[in-house]
């Protein structure tokens, strides 16, 4: 198997808004070390039995998952916060609540529901991304079509807002595994608010040709 390891940096983002202040990390991963089992692992590529299934992938494979990772975690890290803890909007007149459900949110980044959704399918396959499109927890759609622009659902504002974790992104390390042509293991490590080491697990996977990944991880 052929691995790399990466560091993170993040730097703050700060996204503003009429009624929610909302800071996203906008995650920066930077290459650091890699692992002498890439090199390893071609140079006796030749040396393997009939019996070994190790998997030793080409360079053209490995540099491709390596040109990936980094834009795919960052985004990932940025999605993550956009489901958990939401997007500035723009309130109601006299604080009602909207009639179909869903606040005008006020991001520069993210026009109309299109254009997030087209972010969200870069990141993740298909079938997640279309799970985190319709209805990431069992509880409806968190993002949708609001009149042409891109709306946030008043129940997720009310009741679905998840707590900052507190877990840093900043100065933390992946390790890429790839177990064959179209799988990628991925373990990354960062600090919770003590400096002790969490690890989170995803993976990525090849589809139709790009690298996505198979779930949400934050």
């Amino acid at each position: 198997m052929a691995k790399k390891k990466q560091t993170v940096n993040i730097p703050s983002l700060i996204i503003t808004g009429a009624a929610v202040l909302l800071a996203v990390g906008a995650v920066i991963f930077m290459a650091a070390t890699v692992s002498r089992s890439n090199e390893e692992a071609r140079g006796s590529e030749t040396e393997q039995t009939s019996v070994d299934t190790a998997f030793y992938p080409s360079s053209e494979l490995l540099q491709s998952a390596e040109l990936a990772a980094p834009d795919l975690l960052t985004n990932n890290y940025r999605a993550y916060q956009y489901f958990t803890q939401g997007m500035s909007y723009e309130q109601e007149p006299y604080g009602n609540k909207p009639e179909d459900g869903f606040y005008t949110c006020s991001n520069d980044t993210f026009k109309t529901f299109g254009e997030f959704s087209d972010f969200i399918r870069s990141i993740y396959t298909e079938s997640t991304a279309a799970k985190l499109l319709s209805d990431p927890f069992g509880k409806g759609a968190v993002y949708a079509d609001d009149n042409g622009k891109l709306g946030i659902s008043y129940e997720f504002i009310e009741n679905g807002r998840t707590e900052d974790s507190g877990i840093s992104w900043e100065n933390g390390t992946y390790t890429f595994t790839l177990t064959s042509e179209t799988e990628c293991d991925v373990e990354i490590v960062l600090k919770d608010k003590d400096g002790k080491d969490v690890k989170k697990k995803t993976r990525m996977i090849s589809e139709n040709g790009m690298w996505k990944l198979a779930e949400m991880v934050g």
